[in-house]
């Protein structure tokens, strides 16, 4: 069993993207891989369960759970912190399980987790009645909440910056879901920073970050906007043009993506390369590739 200690901050490449398309457009890329973070407990996962595991450490529980769907990138890397940690896991899985498992739920229940499905209706609600019942059911636990989004997970993204606090870049961009990662880099950044919103809902997630910056107490250290136009259809929603874009990222620059999060933000960055002036002259972007790579088996890439 691994210590605490271990917990330390991974050092993390700043990867140059050399592409004659964005240099065309006077744009200079790279990506923070946080992809690299850890081999199990992938990208932000890492960054939001650290203060997560330590608080339920000071609390004195031993069992931590939370929540998430079939293929759930955040599941996926608690089931490997809590086995690398010594916490029981369990993860309440939305939904019907799969018979059999898939890859990502096998390898959760490999590594520990015990899953309990509920159903869809109940799930959404995630309300006291049905925290009671999982108390009952399941003894004492620490409570993650889905995806890592409470204010113990920003904190732990608060450290992402960093990680390029000493290189020069004109802009952050990161993909976003719930806006946990969002709210946290974006309370230490000196840069100033461009999210893509990787669900539908237009203007839902400015809104949603401004409220978790309120909740959490943590205002932005930088200037931040958010892109809502690159969802492609919604959550975990993927089209042809997407996967194309994906797979000729991939092959001409050896960085591997996925296409709920960071195939969005790129080709978000792309598509608005051809737009003129939306970024500065000779912008230098640094992309924070946010890991999840596990979650791109559930498509058929």
């Amino acid at each position: 069993m691994a210590e605490f200690a271990d917990f330390t901050l991974p050092n993390i490449p700043i990867q140059v993207v050399n592409d004659p398309d964005l240099e065309e457009a006077g744009i200079s890329l790279s990506m923070l891989r946080l992809d690299l973070a850890h081999p199990l407990i992938s990208g932000n996962k890492w960054f939001k369960l650290k203060h997560n595991l330590l608080q339920a450490r000071r609390e004195g529980q031993s069992t931590l759970l939370s929540f998430g769907g079939a293929w759930s990138n955040h599941l996926h890397a608690l089931a490997a912190a809590g086995n690398l940690y010594g916490f029981s896991t369990i993860g309440v899985i939305r939904g019907e399980l799969p018979d059999p498992l898939n890859l990502c739920l096998q390898e959760a229940v490999d590594a520990g987790m015990h899953l309990y499905a509920v159903p869809r209706s109940s799930y959404r609600a995630k309300d006291t009645e049905m925290l009671a019942e999982l108390n009952t059911r399941f003894g004492s636990f620490y409570l993650i909440p889905e995806g890592g989004a409470n204010r113990q997970g920003a904190l732990g993204c608060a450290e992402i910056p960093s990680l390029y606090v000493h290189k020069r870049f004109d802009l952050v961009t990161l993909a976003c879901g719930t806006g946990t990662t969002f709210v946290g880099v974006a309370s230490t950044s000196s840069l100033p920073i461009l999210g893509f919103q990787v669900l539908r809902g237009q203007g839902y997630l400015s809104r949603e970050v401004a409220n978790l910056q309120a909740q959490f107490d943590l205002s932005a250290n930088c200037d931040w906007r958010m892109n809502d136009q690159f969802h492609f259809g919604g959550y975990a929603k993927a089209d042809s043009e997407l996967l194309s874009f994906l797979t000729k990222f991939e092959s001409r620059h050896g960085i591997p993506l996925e296409p709920v999060y960071s195939a969005k933000m790129l080709y978000g960055i792309y598509a608005l390369s051809k737009k003129r002036d939306f970024f500065p002259q000779n912008c230098s972007i640094l992309a924070i590739h946010g890991g999840g790579l596990q979650g791109r088996r559930g498509f058929k890439i």
